[in-house]
């Protein structure tokens, strides 16, 4: 049966997070996908921040708060909802929420239960997470293959309800050149421009990409697209370093496109990630990427069928993200060639049509059998 020949389905999707960042994003981009294809879909927020961003991206939203495992009545106010919209499917995109919103699909008898893992530290550590995992969810659903690992070792009866779904990220809209794109941020032309998209939060070590920006020639800049609550003591570092004239801080970018087109590379310094949304954008757009070894960084980088790599992978130390960086900065013919294997690399494994059509089979199929 094709696409338009099935009935719409209802989906109802809970993100439990105080701030909006790349999960909540790639969340949103998933569920507005899906909207796009005729489903009618609501995300349940904790916080108004997120749901006001989410719905910027053209997703329907409501506030409904879940707090911590003790908060039943929380679960039971999730639970009428459910009943009175009857959803086809409930897919929990906080992981720390999984409990109570299990248990409020129970209570629902909600016909399928998905549990999307965006973070290599969403794991089944304890009891409760082993016991929602096995009894309750009926499918797990990664962004990387490597994320399985902890799932396979401490629960191997999961193994036929696990899967990963790549992230696709949607259309980018029209480039720039590089000229225009640089002109508009205000960036120096003529020098090799690195590129960093992140909130600025202790977790993206945006301190080891100054460091390592130190062991760079004197030419080198660096633009820094994102804000947080580390904003001034990034600026004060790169005061100390001695680089404050080459690092660029442009703030939070509502459309990251024209940012992406100005630079030469994609830098990603994380101590931890799932699959990357930058690194993915990044990529659509023809950007090489140069990466910590964060979850999702090797498979998305790794050479293609040709032997071309659309990136590097590094380790962790300064020195050696700056010798990665050395290694392709200055030599233009590696850039371009990197950046067309980027392209596509997206177009054949992270496309955001791809990413639907296997979300949408996911859903239409059968939930499992309950557990006796």
């Amino acid at each position: 049966m094709s696409r338009q020949e099935r009935a719409p389905l209802r989906i109802i999707a809970h993100n439990g997070a105080s701030e909006w960042g790349g999960g909540e994003i790639a969340l949103a981009d998933l569920l507005a996908g899906l909207a796009g294809r005729g489903h009618h879909v609501t995300l349940l927020c904790n916080r108004r921040l997120v749901a006001e961003a989410a719905q910027a991206r053209g997703v329907e939203t409501r506030l409904l708060r879940l707090g911590g495992d003790l908060a039943l009545h929380d679960a039971v106010r999730l639970a009428l909802v459910l009943r009175r919209e009857r959803p086809d499917a409930l897919i929990v995109g906080t992981f720390r929420k999984l409990w109570l919103a299990a248990a409020a699909a129970r209570m629902a008898k909600v016909p399928k239960l998905v549990a999307r893992i965006g973070l290599s530290t969403d794991t089944p550590r304890n009891f409760k997470y082993r016991f929602v995992l096995k009894r309750w969810v009926d499918h797990v659903v990664f962004v990387a293959d490597v994320m399985q690992k902890s799932y396979v070792e401490s629960l191997p009866e999961l193994d036929h309800r696990l899967i990963t779904i790549p992230k696709g990220v949607p259309p980018l809209g029209p480039r720039l050149t590089q000229e225009a794109a640089r002109r508009a941020f205000g960036l120096p032309m003529d020098v090799p421009l690195l590129g960093s998209v992140s909130r600025l939060v202790s977790q993206k070590r945006l301190d080891r990409l100054l460091q390592a920006h130190v062991f760079l020639p004197g030419n080198a800049h660096l633009a820094i697209a994102g804000d947080g609550p580390l904003r001034g003591a990034l600026g004060q570092e790169a005061s100390l370093l001695g680089i404050r004239d080459r690092v660029h801080f442009l703030g939070y970018q509502q459309n990251i496109a024209p940012f992406l087109d100005a630079v030469d590379a994609l830098v990603i310094t994380s101590n931890r990630e799932g699959m990357s949304g930058a690194m993915l954008e990044a990529m659509a757009r023809g950007v090489p990427v140069i990466s910590t070894d964060v979850s999702g960084a090797r498979e998305a980088l790794e050479p293609g069928p040709d032997g071309q790599a659309p990136g590097l992978v590094t380790g962790f130390a300064p020195p050696e993200i700056a010798s990665a960086l050395n290694t392709v900065l200055y030599d233009r013919k590696v850039l371009e060639e990197m950046g067309r294997a980027a392209e596509r690399c997206y177009r054949g494994r992270f496309s955001y049509d791809e990413m639907l059509d296997r979300w949408e089979a996911l859903l239409y199929g059968s939930p499992r059998a309950s557990p006796s």
